[in-house]
């Protein structure tokens, strides 16, 4: 199953989009900062932003989306100080200049990266971030005590081939139409996808409302661009 044909499935408000900003973000992040919002969806955050007067760039590859979110931004540009763009893209080869955001936003986006990629994408929000730049990362966390879960992370690990990584059915349920796989993080792995790039000031524990509407574990992190650059092997 690949992620990235998995999401082009979706139309419009479709794409699954559940996660709201933690106040954290709106007491690190300046007024005013231009920022990437990465995996866009159809721009529910980016919309919600606009009205505070951020000026947001979202992109996702999911084209339906994107239309629906670039026919919307049409009237709400024109009754905001902020601006909303939004573009067709792949996290893994960004469209953008280096050094020319203030802010990244990785919000329930990394959850549907295959572990192969995660570095790279978050070595692309670094390239795009300006000097002491800002990461904003959440994404949900392994919760081994709800039972749903936890059988679903043994159940599947013999085809994702990573514990925490499992398949999101349509209706929820284990015989249900597959969508897409997602993968839930210890807090150590994402330290270690951040270490090399970023400065962790914050990691925040907190609880997040999932596709199907589950409440469970999630991580809300801070985190500053660190001078040297990730490597990518």
């Amino acid at each position: 199953m690949e992620n990235g044909t998995s999401w082009k499935q979706f139309k419009g408000k479709e794409t699954p989009s559940t996660v709201e900003l933690n106040k954290l973000f709106f007491e690190k992040v300046p007024a005013g900062s231009n920022i990437l919002d990465f995996g866009c969806a159809w721009g529910r955050i980016a919309f919600k932003l606009q009205k505070k007067g951020f000026n947001v760039t979202g992109f996702d590859i999911n084209e339906n989306a994107i239309k629906t979110a670039i026919k919307k931004s049409k009237k709400t540009n024109n009754q905001y100080s902020g601006n909303v763009f939004f573009t067709v893209a792949n996290a893994l080869k960004l469209p953008y200049s280096d050094k020319i955001f203030d802010v990244c936003i990785i919000q329930a986006f990394l959850t549907t990266i295959s572990s192969e990629s995660r570095l790279k994408v978050l070595s692309e929000a670094w390239r795009v971030l300006k000097e002491n730049g800002i990461l904003y990362l959440a994404d949900f966390g392994q919760n081994w005590k709800n039972p749903k879960y936890r059988q679903r992370y043994l159940r599947d690990y013999s085809i994702t081939g990573e514990i925490g990584t499992f398949i999101v059915t349509d209706d929820g349920e284990v015989d249900g139409k597959e969508l897409f796989l997602a993968h839930h993080y210890t807090k150590n792995e994402l330290y270690d996808l951040l270490k090399d790039g970023f400065n962790v000031e914050t990691f925040h524990e907190t609880v997040f409302t999932t596709f199907h509407g589950n409440r469970t574990k999630g991580y809300v992190i801070i985190g500053v661009k660190r001078e040297l650059p990730y490597t990518i092997k």
